[in-house]
């Protein structure tokens, strides 16, 4: 039998509630957060024995937990370094690339698992909906675990590292910046970087220059231009994808006083931000082509990608309201945008290996 309790950010009671750690046979599933991130916090939560928690299968909460969908962020990236050297013969140390790519996953893995866990304490995942993996919120697991998952993901990671900083102490400076990155992302005082004006530039580092020129040292290459620019465009257009989602939750997150680059600007110039931030994705991904991939593929590729955005640009241009269906039908746009420059990218990379 389900109970409702009500607790303040200054009750004892209160960290414990949200850690799930207040009992062994219960969990708490935050209904209603009121205040969120001030002195004047109050979460009302809903009391349930385990027995009566409504948990899919154990697989669908892992896919869940580990939010299985971000993945290609990480596997694209790696897939293009690693094919890049590949096609330049540049591969010198593919055991040092096996142990690269488990260490990034399982880091990958960690910070998903973090950032799942300071949201809900911060109370990001508490008020908006849609956001995290909902895991905690839905009462599969509790945020105390979820930490301690993420605490030995992130030491198995670093032990990967280990061997390759021994082999190529180069990647050694790669690591110390990702983590300087990393640390000041989820160790915010206030809110998750995420909802800091300008906090997306943690994001565009870590999942884009830094990933690659780290991954194109542990495998042995060299330190090229390349690795590093096409980390810089990969990274551009995840920003986009973020914000994108930013964008879709303008209001919810506006209304629970959380702040980023696009409610920053407010619904208007947020859209043009996007119009404007796919058109110099656009620019970038042809100069780098046609810089390191030739003429071919920088024409077709930018060619396809220019048809496929005019949808995206109109209703972008014509949506008139931050609530209801034109949104999510803006985001499904602007997200498969997204997914056809990853298969186009991936399809370019496997010509290359074939031919």
């Amino acid at each position: 039998m389900s109970e409702f309790v009500t607790l303040s950010k200054n009750s004892p009671e209160f960290e414990s509630y949200l850690l799930g750690t207040f009992a062994s046979d219960k969990r708490a599933l935050p209904v209603q957060t009121l205040n969120v991130n001030s002195a004047a916090e109050t979460v009302t939560f809903r009391v349930l024995p385990l027995k009566e928690i409504q948990r899919p299968s154990s697989l669908s909460v892992i896919l869940q937990a580990f939010k299985v969908r971000n993945f290609l962020l990480i596997m694209v990236p790696l897939f293009l370094i690693f094919t890049k050297n590949m096609a330049d013969s540049t591969l010198r140390d593919p055991m040092s690339a096996a142990i690269a790519t488990l260490g990034v996953l399982l880091g990958f893995l960690a910070v998903n698992l973090r950032n799942d866990y300071m949201d809900h304490m911060k109370g990001v995942d508490r008020v908006l909906e849609k956001s995290g993996s909902r895991a905690i919120q839905n009462g599969w697991v509790t945020a105390a675990q979820v930490r301690s998952l993420s605490t030995i993901l992130l030491l198995s990671s670093l032990l990967c590292a280990l061997p390759i900083v021994i082999a190529y102490p180069a990647v050694a400076l790669v690591i110390v910046l990702s983590l300087i990155v990393g640390l000041w992302a989820q160790f915010k005082k206030r809110h998750s970087f995420k909802y800091q004006i300008g906090g997306e530039l943690a994001l565009f580092l870590l999942l884009g220059p830094l990933l690659t020129v780290g991954y194109q040292l542990a495998m042995g290459g060299p330190l090229d231009r390349e690795s590093f620019w096409l980390g810089a465009v990969w990274g551009w257009l995840v920003l986009f994808v973020v914000h994108l989602k930013n964008f879709s939750n303008i209001l919810p997150s506006s209304q629970a006083g959380f702040s980023n680059t696009i409610n920053w600007l407010g619904f208007d110039k947020a859209r043009r931000l996007l119009a404007v931030w796919w058109g110099l994705f656009m620019v970038f991904n042809l100069l780098y082509h046609l810089i390191y991939a030739g003429i071919f593929w920088g024409f077709y590729l930018s060619l396809a990608l220019a048809v496929w955005s005019g949808t995206f640009i109109y209703r972008l241009k014509n949506i008139s309201s931050p609530v209801g269906s034109e949104l999510r039908t803006v985001y499904r746009s602007g997200f498969q945008l997204y997914l056809l420059t990853i298969g186009l990218w991936v399809f370019e990379c496997l010509w290359y290996l074939v031919y």
